[in-house]
């Protein structure tokens, strides 16, 4: 099932992300399996996710893109090298 927010909903996620300190930062090895066990753990308590990427603008786009693929979540903004994510219901 997915599901698509509204302008009103991502506005305040946004909000909400922008005041939050950095949860994760993704490391020069980039997205391994310790990072993702690492996100699972965090997004099981608090479904808002930040993370520092990559400072390389295409590698950042992979990431997002993996993080997307391998976790139930969805980016909310980016902001320079920082993204927020959601975690989606299964």
């Amino acid at each position: 099932m997915s599901y698509t927010l509204t302008g009103k909903d991502r506005g305040r996620l946004k909000s909400l992300a922008k005041t939050r300190p950095v949860d994760l930062k993704v490391g020069k090895k980039g997205i391994t399996d310790n990072l993702l066990s690492e996100i699972r753990r965090l997004i099981e308590n608090e479904p808002l996710l930040k993370l520092r990427l990559s400072p390389d603008k295409s590698l950042r786009l992979e990431q997002i893109s993996e993080l997307e693929g391998k976790l139930p979540v969805s980016l909310i903004a980016m902001v320079g090298k920082t993204a927020s994510f959601l975690k989606l219901d299964p």
